[in-house]
C-alpha cells in the first residue's frame, strides 16, 4: 500500500503576527522559521497587544483569530487499505451483482480523539475511513476530502485538503487530519468539519466541536460530541 503525508502549514500575514513556521521542506530564509516560531509562542500577548490597537475586546478576539490563522498547523496523511477489486466484489455481493450506476461514496465515517481533555498545542486528530465505488457509467476519478476548523467566533482560520487516491478506480481509504493548535489559543467552541468530494462533488459533511477552557490553571482541550 502507498503511504502519503503532507503537512500544511497555510500562512496568513496579518499586523503583529506575520510569517509562516513550516515543518519539513526547505526554508525561506536562516532566521525565518525562527522568527515565526518566536511570534507564536508569545502568541497570547500578540493578541492582546493586538487587540489594544484595534481597539476592546472585539479586536483582542480579531488578534486571536489572525493568531490562529498563522501558528495553527495541519498534517494530513493518507493510506489505501482495500483494492478496487475487494471493494467491488462487496458491493456486488450486496446488490444482486450489480454496481450504482455513477461513482457514490458507500460509506464514510470519522473519528475524533482525544475524546477527553488535552493541554492546546496537543495533537488533535480527524481519523476518516473512506470507501467509493465506481459505477457502471462513471468511475471514480478523484477522492478529495477537506477539513476546515472554525474559531469560536464562527470565523474560518485553518484549512487542509487532500486528494486521498493515487489512481482511478473504487477504493477505501484510511485518511487523517491532524490539528495543532498553538500555545494561547483563545477558549471558546471551536467547530471542525469535514467533507468528501467524488469526481469534485461534494459529498458527505461530518462536524464536531471541540472547547478549549481552563483547568486548574491549565488552559485545556475537551471534545464535545455531536
Amino acid at each position: 500500500m502507498n503511504i502519503q503525508k503532507t503537512i500544511l502549514a497555510v500562512c496568513t500575514g496579518s499586523l503583529l503576527l506575520s510569517g509562516c513556521a513550516t515543518t519539513g521542506g526547505e526554508s525561506a530564509g536562516g532566521s525565518s522559521n525562527s522568527d515565526t516560531a518566536m511570534r507564536c509562542a508569545a502568541f497570547g500577548a500578540g493578541g492582546a497587544l493586538l487587540g489594544a490597537v484595534l481597539g476592546g475586546k472585539s479586536g483582542a478576539v480579531k488578534g486571536a483569530v489572525a493568531g490562529l490563522a498563522a501558528c495553527a498547523v495541519v498534517e494530513i496523511a493518507s493510506r489505501q487499505t482495500k483494492s478496487s477489486a475487494e471493494v467491488d466484489r462487496q458491493y456486488r455481493v450486496s446488490n444482486r451483482n450489480q454496481l450504482p450506476p455513477n461513482a457514490k461514496i458507500d460509506s464514510y465515517s470519522t473519528l475524533v480523539t482525544p475524546n477527553g481533555i488535552v493541554k492546546a498545542g496537543d495533537a488533535i486528530k480527524i481519523q476518516s475511513t473512506i470507501r467509493a465505488v465506481s459505477g457502471a457509467n462513471e468511475p471514480v476519478q478523484e477522492i478529495r476530502e477537506v477539513l476546515i476548523a472554525y474559531a469560536p467566533t464562527g470565523e474560518e482560520f485553518k484549512r487542509g485538503e487532500k486528494k486521498v487516491n493515487d489512481s482511478a478506480g473504487s477504493g477505501e481509504y484510511d485518511n487523517s487530519f491532524t490539528l495543532r493548535l498553538p500555545q494561547g489559543a483563545p477558549q471558546g467552541i471551536y467547530r471542525l468539519k469535514t467533507q468528501v468530494f467524488l469526481n469534485g462533488r461534494p459529498m458527505i459533511a461530518k462536524e464536531t466541536n471541540m472547547q478549549v477552557a481552563e483547568l486548574s490553571g491549565a488552559r485545556t482541550l475537551a471534545s464535545l460530541d455531536r
